[in-house]
């Protein structure tokens, strides 16, 4: 039985800094992934994101979190790429450190719903539909604020403004992680008369959202 999900302990980070790209010359189709890159010194549980991917472009953009790591593979945690094509080329850029979003007070994950294509001919009596492409992937994250901007926060404006990317990583109680890589949206900022300030983010998701048990 899991372990019940409640909005208590969970930190919410984003990305702060970044390390030398890893060249990553193959990945395997297969559940999970996995990538070789020589020597590549990355531990289990690390975090990157796919850059200039070429063949499977399903993974430009993509964050991940490394698995079993040996000298010169590692494999992609949740991501199954069975079905994507044919890996080319491309890098995998490491997360080194990262900035906790201490005023964040809530998340919530949406997006995802699947386009519909309808199929109705005729003959129907009923409308016939199939599935199309999933829309993106969003985050949204509620803020208790303070005058100032605490380092992360200061991160998502800067991203916002300069139309950049983040990679975030919420931890919870028991240790089990959600991994994306998006694009945020400015703060927002809501303040009353005697009452604490709060706002808003949103996160437009580049790939999908890994939903990762407790780095082992």
């Amino acid at each position: 039985m899991g372990t019940p999900l409640i909005g208590r302990n969970v930190r919410v980070e984003v990305s702060k800094t970044e390390t030398t790209a890893k060249t990553v010359t193959a990945v395997t189709q297969a559940n999970p992934g996995v990538a070789t890159s020589t020597a590549h010194t990355l531990t289990d549980g690390s975090v990157g994101y796919f850059n200039a991917v070429t063949g499977m472009a399903q993974l430009e953009g993509q964050a991940v979190r490394l698995n079993s790591p040996d000298a010169n593979t590692f494999q992609l945690e949740g991501i199954n790429t069975t079905n994507y094509p044919a890996y080319t080329a491309g890098t995998l850029i490491p997360i080194t450190v990262w900035s906790t979003l201490s005023r964040a007070a809530s998340y919530q994950i949406g997006g995802g719903e699947a386009d519909k294509i309808d199929l109705t001919v005729l003959l129907d009596v009923i409308k016939q539909e199939a599935n199309g492409l999933l829309a993106a992937q969003s985050v949204s994250f509620e803020l208790k604020l303070e005058t100032l901007d605490d380092e992360a926060l200061g991160l998502v404006r800067a991203a916002a403004l300069s139309q950049a990317y983040l990679v975030f990583r919420i931890t919870l109680s028991d240790g089990a992680q959600r991994i994306f890589r998006g694009q945020p949206s400015l703060p927002g900022e809501n303040v009353g008369q005697g009452a604490l300030g709060t706002g808003s983010l949103n996160v437009s998701v580049k790939g999908q959202i890994c939903f990762l048990p407790a780095v082992a």
